[in-house]
């Protein structure tokens, strides 16, 4: 596996453990325009989304790299 990718996967793993159950909480949005800030029900749909999003892509990279944990 190159470097590159390793680095990808750890910082996806990273992001998995230790963002993801912040963000349960509050969910902070930067933008533009400002910032959008998100509480209880919704801070957990989108924290759903984002952690499948980023499991996705964590599984695309390991198959890649013929990785599999």
């Amino acid at each position: 596996m190159n470097d590159e990718r390793a680095l990808l996967i750890a910082n996806l793993r990273y992001a998995l453990n230790c963002h993801i159950p912040a963000m349960k909480h509050r969910v902070r949005i930067q933008t533009g325009y400002g910032t959008v800030d998100f509480h209880g029900p919704q801070a957990r749909k989108i924290t759903a989304l984002c952690e499948e999003l980023l499991q996705t892509q964590l599984q695309r990279l390991e198959r890649k790299g013929g990785l599999r944990r």
